[in-house]
């Protein structure tokens, strides 16, 4: 046994590992009847393309590439896995599970397709093509072109008459070599059966892992490949809607100056709908409230803002954040934005930069200003008849193109905080998302990249329950 696990772990096993093998012994290297790539040929390949437009702002996906060639050329290509690479390039510690989190598959999905992007443009003169089958982290260097060969004229020994008695002998050692080569490709045969039987179980791994990233992909990427494939922070923007707030001791005397008295009969709804004995009533006889418009945001674009942090940190993504106040032309024009929030709360949500057929109505409502057969003219909230509590929102997702059309900017809007909520559930939850995808499909093949989606959300208890798609318009480009 000491033996066998010695041997498992030597040079040949990582050889048959290797996806190329069969091929190299078959066809001399790389399936292509020419040499194979030397150590010092793959080294400068990988400097031309860390180097290369696609990698030179993307240290993560450098690493990642360094780190799958380096093990390739010291014979550790076998050894790479999903939590190997998650360690080493993206900072995960002991307690990282990739079935929890794909951010190893995500790196890898966005590598390949860097790298397709690579032998299209700067890399398309390339004789070595570098590839990582899906499924596998172990890289594969094809050489495309062959390298020149020089071959020495045969002498010609027509004027040296063969010796009969050489003959059988000669016969003899072909035979005996024949036999040799035989029992050694006996041996190889053996080898690679039981090789392959031992990593049969790290191939179905890998298969599920490639299956689990092409699903990723066609789920998450016709909504959000702008913002997953841009290596810059994409900037969230958070509500400040301008709400008045009680007045307290502590408040500075201009305030206090501009301080609304509550008549006794507000006062008095007050304490019988937040009850008498709640902190603010009790230590604040004076029922007085102020004008607040940086201190405040909405619960939905809180909780909004929680779910789209969660999913950027799943996928490894930076993001930044900003109060509405404080956002900048120049942040929308540099950055991926996303803005949570109505025009009614957020500012920048109703900045229309193109022809938007959705957009915020005069009475807290949704305007359609492009209506479909069978679609309203407007949109509005449903309320209890007798509590007057939200019983039904409308939420509105907008993917449009920014100031310089070089980013994207997504508005998550609802007629009130429940439905920003929604709006921001539907885009990270994936069974939502698949949804909104077949819808995309409907409209136009690839996905549209900027549309509007409404959705219907049932509120219970401030909180959105059933989440459902009302229609979805697709957007273009041009300017108002």
């Amino acid at each position: 046994m000491g033996t066998l696990s010695t041997w498992l772990n030597g040079p040949v096993p990582r050889l048959i590992s290797n996806q190329s093998w069969v091929a190299n012994m078959l066809d001399g290297a790389d399936g292509t009847g020419s040499a194979p790539p030397t150590a010092e040929e793959v080294r400068q390949l990988l400097d031309r393309i860390l180097c290369s437009r696609q990698f030179s702002n993307a240290p993560k996906k450098q690493k990642f590439l360094q780190l799958i060639c380096e093990a390739y050329l010291d014979g550790r290509a076998s050894e790479l896995s999903e939590y190997s690479i998650g360690y080493e390039v993206f900072d995960r510690n002991e307690t990282y599970d990739p079935a929890l989190d794909s951010i190893v598959r995500v790196g890898a999905h966005e590598v390949r397709k860097k790298l397709e992007r690579y032998y299209k443009s700067e890399g398309k003169n390339d004789e070595i093509l570098l590839e990582i089958p899906a499924g596998s982290y172990i890289p594969i260097f094809t050489r495309l072109k062959q390298a020149p060969e020089t071959t020495e004229p045969t002498k010609a020994a027509a004027s040296t008459p063969p010796l009969s008695g050489h003959i059988g002998r000669v016969g003899v050692i072909a035979g005996k070599t024949r036999i040799m080569l035989l029992g050694l490709a006996l041996v190889f045969l053996i080898i690679a059966v039981v090789i392959l039987a031992l990593s049969n179980r790290q191939l179905r791994r890998q298969i599920k892992e490639g299956a689990q990233q092409k699903e990723f992909a066609a789920v998450y990427e016709p909504v959000w490949e702008p913002f997953l494939e841009d290596e810059s922070p994409t900037l969230l923007v958070l509500s400040n809607p301008p709400v008045y707030r009680f007045w307290n001791p502590a408040d500075h005397k201009s305030l206090s100056n501009i301080s609304i008295n509550l008549t006794p009969a507000e006062t008095a709804a007050l304490e019988e709908t937040l009850g008498r004995e709640r902190f603010v009533l009790k230590h604040n006889p004076l029922s007085r409230v102020v004008l607040s418009y940086d201190e405040y945001t909405g619960v939905g674009e809180a909780v909004g803002l929680y779910r789209l942090t969660t999913l950027f940190k799943g996928l490894g993504k930076d993001a930044m954040l900003k109060q509405s106040r404080t956002v900048s032309a120049e942040d929308m024009k540099n950055h991926n934005v996303i803005l949570l929030g109505s025009a009614w709360v957020n500012e920048w949500s109703g900045k229309n930069l193109i022809k938007e057929d959705f957009g915020s109505g005069a009475s807290a409502t949704i305007v359609n200003y492009n209506p479909l057969p069978g679609e309203e003219p407007e949109y509005d909230a449903k309320f209890d008849g007798e509590t007057g509590k939200l019983i039904e929102d409308y939420g509105l997702i907008t993917v449009k193109p920014n100031i310089s059309e070089k980013n994207t900017i997504m508005v998550l809007a609802g007629t009130h905080s429940e439905g920003t909520e929604a709006a921001a559930e539907y885009l990270t939850s994936e069974d939502h998302l698949r949804r909104l995808n077949q819808r995309l499909l409907l409209l136009k093949r690839p996905s549209p990249r900027y549309f509007q989606a409404l959705l219907k959300v049932k509120v219970d208890n401030g909180i959105p329950t059933i989440i459902s798609i009302v229609t979805v318009h697709e957007l273009h480009s041009d300017r108002r």
